[in-house]
């Protein structure tokens, strides 16, 4: 999996994860994602327009980053789910708990919206 990061501003930080999301390069998105949580990033983008697989390993991660952005009251957006990977997501019932933009332009307007 590659991992990139791209500030869109000093507050809004995007994630690009290309790749299958699985138990095997979920640790590399977790170190990203909880790097970004303990610099406390405002709000974080999270990519998977190019994913093409995830598992409940990737899942996981992104729940876990999920929290520790909360706990200082961070934001974290999910954006370009693909049928597959949002299909992991609505089995696992998670697409109430996670914010989810059809694209990224939509998530960097929902979180600048959100910031007023």
């Amino acid at each position: 999996m590659k991992v990139s990061l791209r500030r869109v501003n000093d507050s809004i930080t995007v994630i690009d994860l290309e790749g299958d999301f699985d138990l095997y390069s979920s640790p590399k998105a977790r170190e990203t994602l909880l790097q970004l949580a303990k610099e406390k990033v405002p709000a974080v983008i999270i990519n998977l327009e190019k994913v093409g697989y995830m598992d409940s390993s990737g899942i996981a991660t992104l729940i876990e980053a999920l929290r520790a952005m909360n706990k200082y009251g961070g934001k974290m957006v999910l954006s370009g789910l693909n049928m597959k990977t949002m299909e992991v997501i609505k089995l696992a019932r998670l697409e109430k708990i996670f914010e989810i933009q059809e694209n990224e332009e939509q998530a960097i307007a929902s979180v600048k919206s959100q910031a007023r």
